[in-house]
């Protein structure tokens, strides 16, 4: 029952927002489907990511009781999932993922959740991608109306009518995420052996973290600028 109301809302919340995607190359590049990619986005824009998501898609669902609800409901909006978390629990949900990538299914993982702490990204994303060698993509959403529910992630659930932002980051390797070519072609090396160290581990964790949080706030500038042009008067 409550899996079908929130599926509802996720469905009038798609079809009555304008939305707009930032990045439309990526975009498009997802939707070709020539290889799959691994899409996060933080908990807190779970709502507007559950409709926009290109499929076909695989979601990376908590078996915990409200992370159930949240599971079906996105079924029903035709979303695959998997049961696991993306914390230090998460072996067997990430072994599932790694499979549909395999497959050449893109994958979503919401690396905050399922209970936060909000935009701390745990380690699951990143070691997908060192499982499987595949890129992950940021992406984020800002309705320009829209409610903050009294959550731990403060979910953004857009208005009715609102307009919206995707915005899509671009494809980061692991490898590529260090500035020098020297670091580069260790860690390059260090992913192909599946040999990486834990501090290795946590500096491409946090890099990751730091990308989608500067994301996050490129998107809440863009709906903000997007908004405040909108109420400017017209000068003639």
């Amino acid at each position: 029952m409550f899996s079908m109301l929130l599926a509802t809302i996720i469905f009038i919340i798609g079809i009555t927002v304008r939305w707009r995607h930032e990045n439309q190359h990526i975009y498009q590049l997802i939707k070709k489907r020539k290889k799959p990619y691994i899409l996060v986005s933080w908990h807190e824009h779970i709502l507007g990511m559950t409709w926009n998501l290109p499929r076909p898609i695989t979601t990376l669902n908590s078996p915990h009781s409200d992370g159930k609800i949240l599971g079906r409901a996105v079924q029903l909006v035709g979303l695959n999932i998997v049961w696991g978390s993306s914390n230090k629990q998460a072996l067997s949900g990430l072994r599932d993922l790694a499979k549909e990538l395999k497959k050449g299914n893109n994958v979503g993982i919401t690396p905050d959740g399922p209970r936060g702490p909000a935009r701390k990204l745990a380690m699951g994303p990143v070691a997908l991608a060192h499982m499987t060698g595949i890129e992950i993509i940021p992406v984020v959403f800002a309705a320009d109306r829209q409610w903050l529910l009294k959550s731990w992630d403060k979910t953004r659930v857009p208005k009715p009518f609102s307009s919206a932002v995707i915005l899509w980051g671009e494809p980061i390797d692991l490898s590529n995420l260090y500035k020098t070519e020297k670091m580069q072609n260790t860690v390059a090396s260090a992913i192909e052996k599946r040999q990486i160290s834990k501090k290795v581990f946590e500096n491409l964790r946090k890099k990751i973290e730091t990308e989608l949080n500067l994301l996050t706030q490129k998107c809440d500038l863009l709906i903000s600028s997007s908004d405040k042009l909108r109420s400017m008067p017209n000068k003639r």
